[in-house]
């Protein structure tokens, strides 16, 4: 049959059909239909984070709101005053050809009170109320760098855009670098209140990626941090410098020791702090008094029972240390008050506590005696050694805080140990000391009463730095000195054998019964001696 045979009007009715059809499939000229363009999987979301750029064709004013997605199902965001979590998801639809769809649920809130412009809080009303849309649908850039979510009203599109910048850090790498100066610690006894720190004693602690250190308002203190989350994180291996006390039992004094037990939670049944501490922590904003002002404030503890509260140190908060005048009595010290000196370790005698982290019993014969300049023995809890040993140098790094901290540096040489055959965990300690002393040099310091060693390891600066922790040392009685017992000499003898040992130290020749002081200094020997001026008991530091 031929079209001219047919009706006129079956002819229009075939017209009009072809024309309808190819309304919505537009042609394309050699007659291939193009693949409809393929939307923005929702899983290029996560991980990223954007900031506004422009809401419902207004460019966005300062302090813009941001959006960080996650995880696939958690996100946080900025809404110009407060910081707020929720959790997002993809929203199901059947037809590929549109853009994708996403709903937001808001969770909570910090509650920051914030006095905003009339143009800042209609962008922030805007911004919230767009988020909180049953369902949201979005597109991206082809370079993926601008985000694009279509608030709808009325049957149009408003759009939001955003610019993609970089990821926030995770929560706890707002510590590291940063830098504190406390308001109050809590003193053991005074049921969770935050006491004042002395006005002209600050107390600071500063962050870095693996440690911690700062000021105890008179001693330098250091520590390592062996692991941090965004709500604790747990230090090890804390020490200090000591510097002498013109009153023991004064406020300097006890302001310290409660710091220092914070940081090490001293058990007193053993009358050792463990080998790692946990400390929770806290961050938050605070607004200042009646201001507009805001600042950050660090928590140590909980809220319901608190241990310390920091807030920022900044530039020209703290008064430098005053210049060394030679008066042992000045408030600021220098330098050269930090730490006694005390690093000639000839004529000391050293029992360990602690070996890579294992804690010893008190029994436990790991010890180190420096019976000479040059000479070394001790027993590694099993056997006996000899070495020799020198020492290399001095380390001074600068940390930011109030004092730097001063390190010694020495290598041990020639390490005979004897072999009898052991098992059990006093084996692999003494493998963990002998190995450590072992290295071509160890880095070394004195912190009261005690001896620290850390492996010496090259520093990202190209210099030898601390490294690992080797062991921590108890100052113990001397059995002799330099293989002789000085009882029965005369005070004159004994003085000079000690002062060819170790010319650092100070030898003092005391008659039994006589007053002495009872500070405690390794940098000073005493030498008792009876009416006969004979050496009555072999002579110690201390």
């Amino acid at each position: 049959m031929h079209l001219s045979n047919l009706p006129r009007l079956c002819v229009a009715s075939i017209l009009f059909n072809a024309q309808h059809f190819h309304a919505h499939r537009p042609y394309v000229r050699g007659g291939k239909i193009p693949n409809p363009v393929v939307p923005p999987s929702p899983e290029k979301l996560v991980g990223t984070n954007w900031q506004l750029k422009e809401i419902h064709g207004v460019p966005a004013i300062p302090e813009p709101q941001e959006l960080f997605f996650e995880t696939e199902g958690e996100l946080s965001g900025y809404d110009g005053c407060n910081w707020f979590s929720g959790e997002w998801n993809t929203v199901q639809d059947i037809r590929t050809n549109v853009r994708p769809r996403i709903a937001i649920n808001i969770g909570t809130s910090t509650l920051r009170m914030c006095r905003l412009t009339a143009e800042a809080g209609e962008q922030q009303s805007n911004f919230m109320s767009d988020l909180r849309q049953e369902a949201i649908s979005f597109s991206l850039s082809a370079d993926e760098q601008e985000l694009t979510l279509y608030h709808t009203f009325g049957g149009n599109d408003a759009p939001i855009v955003m610019s993609r910048i970089p990821s926030p850090v995770d929560p706890h790498e707002r510590l590291i670098g940063t830098d504190w100066v406390a308001t109050g610690i809590v003193y053991p006894g005074s049921q969770d209140e935050l006491l004042p720190v002395l006005k002209d004693y600050p107390i600071t602690l500063s962050f870095s990626k693996d440690q911690i250190d700062g000021s105890t308002g008179t001693n330098q203190y250091f520590g390592d941090i062996s692991k941090m989350t965004s709500m604790e994180f747990q230090v090890t291996n804390v020490g200090q410098t000591l510097m002498g006390w013109e009153e023991n039992h004064g406020p300097r004094r006890f302001q310290e020791d409660a710091w220092m037990s914070i940081l090490t939670t001293v058990n007193h049944e053993t009358e050792s702090p463990p080998d790692v501490v946990t400390l929770p922590y806290t961050l938050f904003d605070e607004r200042i008094g009646d201001t507009d002002e805001w600042t950050q404030v660090l928590v140590l503890g909980s809220f319901q029972a608190p241990l310390a509260r920091f807030v920022p140190l900044k530039d020209g908060m703290l008064q430098p240390p005053g210049p060394y005048d030679g008066d042992d009595k000045q408030d600021t010290p220098a330098i050269k008050d930090v730490y006694l000196d005390t690093f000639q370790l000839a004529g000391s005698n050293w029992r360990a506590s602690n070996i890579r982290g294992a804690l010893l019993r008190s029994d436990a014969d790991v010890t180190m005696f420096f019976k000479s300049k040059t000479s070394v023995e001790g027993s590694g809890g099993c056997n006996q050694f000899d070495a020799s040993w020198e020492k290399l140098g001095t380390l001074i790094q600068i940390n930011g805080t109030e004092h730097p901290l001063i390190l010694e540096h020495m290598r041990v040489e020639d390490l005979v140990p004897t072999k009898r055959y052991c098992d059990g965990m006093m084996s692999q300690v003494e493998n963990y000391f002998f190995s450590g002393l072992a290295q071509e040099s160890i880095f070394y310091e004195f912190n009261g009463e005690e001896l620290t060693l850390w492996d010496a390891v090259m520093g990202e600066d190209g210099h030898q730095t601390r490294g690992m922790f080797i062991g921590r040392f108890d100052n113990v009685p001397v059995p002799s000195w330099e293989g002789n017992s000085l009882v029965g000499m005369t005070g004159d003898e004994a003085k000079a054998v000690i002062e060819d040992i170790n010319p650092s130290l100070q030898v003092q020749i005391i008659p039994e019964g006589w007053m002495a002081t009872a500070d405690y200094r390794l940098d000073r020997v005493r030498i008792f001696v009876g009416e006969d001026g004979n050496v009555t008991r072999e002579p110690q530091r201390g």
